[in-house]
């Protein structure tokens, strides 16, 4: 179940991964960040670039879904309908991350001689880009589910002339 309920789990062919990870790598680039990652809402891992060797990645994911899930319920109480930024400041380190439409997450971790703002600028530009591709993958999700649902569509006729020959 996802830490955002109702919010479907992504499923993310080659194609769009590849997109996503078009997009993490200029984010890396432009922001100067150590690590990009992007994290569907129920905490798994859909793309990253940058140094995650020293990071417990898994981990990572799940407690920014979860951390994301908790600010929801911290948004309801003071009467939002959701906060869609969280910043966490380090001695060395930073994270920024942002809620990207219901779907996706956008962790970009940095170091202190990178300009708050600048991090903020590219993952806005960012979440733009992400989101259209997040549009694209539900829709095929969409296509997927309606071919699944007429069990006859796989169907062909050579499967039908085979089926009644004698």
């Amino acid at each position: 179940m996802s830490l955002r309920e109702g919010v479907p789990q992504l499923v993310v062919f080659d194609e769009e991964y590849q997109k996503f990870r078009q997009i993490l790598r200029l984010v890396h680039a432009e922001s100067r960040a150590s690590a990009v990652l992007l994290i569907g809402s129920s905490g798994q891992l859909i793309a990253d670039w940058g140094d995650t060797a020293d990071l417990d990645v898994d981990s990572f994911c799940s407690l920014t879904a979860a951390n994301i899930a908790a600010t929801a319920t911290l948004a309801s109480l003071v009467g939002e309908e959701d906060f869609t930024l969280l910043f966490h400041q380090g001695k060395e380190d930073s994270i920024h991350i942002s809620l990207i439409g219901e779907q996706v997450i956008l962790a970009v971790i940095f170091g202190k001689a990178v300009p708050l703002g600048l991090v903020r600028l590219r993952v806005r530009k960012a979440g733009l880009i992400i989101q259209k591709v997040v549009d694209l993958v539900l829709s095929r999700m969409k296509l997927e589910d309606r071919l699944d649902m007429n069990p006859l569509c796989e169907i062909t006729e050579q499967d039908i002339d085979e089926l009644f020959s004698f």
